[in-house]
Formats: C-alpha cells, structure tokens, sequence
C-alpha cells in the first residue's frame, strides 16, 4: 500500500505504482481531489477509484460519480462497510482486467468482449471504466428484460450503495455518452419512469457467442436472444 497526503504526490505515485484501487480524499493540498480524479481517470479508463470523503453534500457526491469514481463513502463511516464496498470494487476490477470472460455481446455496430476487456462501435473501441463495462455486459446479458434500479445494484455493484438511484442513474448516463461519442446516435439503453432500464439493444437484438472460439473465423456459434 502507498499513502500521499497531497494530490500531486498521489498523482506521481499513481503513474510510478499503477495500482488496481485507489481510494482518493477530496480535501487534499495542493491539487483538488476533484482535479487528481479528472486526471486519474484520463490516465487510466480502468483503475477502481473510490472517494472517501469528509464532504457529504449531494452535489459533490454527484461530481464524483460524474467525473468516474466508482463509488463515494462519506465521513464518518463504518470500517466493515469501507472493507466490504473495496472487495466489491476489487472483485470487479479483477474480473474485467485480468480473467479471461467467456463471452461476446454484439447488437448492432456494438461488440463487448468479455476476454479483452474491449468494446467497440463502428471497430472503433470504446473506453470504458471497469464499472461502465460492466453495467454495459449486464445489460447485453439481459435484453429484452426490464431491470430495476435494485437489480443493476445487485447485479453489477454487488451491494446496496446509499445513494442508491444516482448512482445507476449516473453511470447508465456516462454509458450512454461514451456509446454516442462518434457523433451516432445509439438509442439502445430505454429509461421505464419508475422502474429501472431496458436494454432493447439495435434490430435483431443481441447475439452472443463464445469468446473461446473467436479467434477462429466461421468457427463460433451464436445465438440470439431480445
């Protein structure tokens, strides 16, 4: 573990040790936490990066998840809660970075490959974090199907995150602008007032097949569902 009491020193180190979790302070000296996350984030698109923070106001929380922290613990907080939300985090940073995944999504000129970490529209990849990715795959693996915010919640953080709503709502919001950043309109992901998302996905739905087999043209079987 690497400690820095200060955003340009945790920045420094962030570039030297490449870690998997950082977990970022807002109120830092000399450079904002704000700042040091903007700049993190541009730096790596994968590392897990969660704030804990003295700063409680709504505003700032919203900030953070908008800027591309995975997840906000305010101050004071519960030590087993800060040890549960890392694990999840790390669980999920460990399956899209370092374990091969079996499968690939496709609907439309979108392709997710779970072995590669890699999504793609138009062959041009699209960079996501590791939570963003894996909202992502949630929704290909469930088309057709409309998913509560409580379901995303479990589903992809692993637990009930106190600001609960925003949070889904937030990262399926990053989703959708990362998707549409070349300018072409993917209307894949339909709000239900209410209830949660559907993942209709493009005509023909969406098609998976086995990652296993993709390295090898014709050989791979895919099978369609939504």
């Amino acid at each position: 573990m690497v400690r820095a009491y200060d955003g340009e020193t945790g920045l420094d180190a962030f570039e030297r040790e490449k870690p998997d979790l950082v977990v970022l302070d807002l109120n830092l000296p000399k450079l904002a936490g704000f700042v040091v996350l903007e700049r993190m984030r541009h730096i790596d698109d994968h590392v897990a990066i969660l704030i804990l923070s003295a700063r409680q106001d709504e505003t700032d929380v919203l900030r953070g998840l908008q800027l591309g922290a995975d997840d906000y613990i305010t101050k004071p907080f519960r030590p087993k809660e800060l040890v549960a939300r890392v694990k999840a985090i790390l669980r999920r940073s460990v399956q899209v970075r370092g374990r091969p995944a079996p499968s690939i999504y496709r609907t439309g000129d979108i392709v997710l490959d779970e072995s590669t970490h890699e999504v793609k529209a138009q062959d041009a990849p699209i960079h996501l974090s590791p939570t963003e990715f894996k909202l992502l795959r949630h929704f290909m693996a469930n088309p057709g199907r409309v998913l509560t915010q409580e379901e995303i919640l479990e589903g992809v953080w692993g637990y009930d995150a106190d600001v609960g709503g925003d949070l889904v709502k937030l990262n399926v919001s990053r989703l959708r602008r990362k998707l549409g950043s070349d300018g072409v309109q993917r209307d894949v992901i339909q709000t239900v007032p209410g209830v949660g998302y559907l993942f209709k996905g493009a005509d023909g739905g969406v098609q998976r097949e086995e990652a296993r087999n993709s390295a090898r043209p014709g050989s791979a079987g895919a099978t369609s569902s939504g």
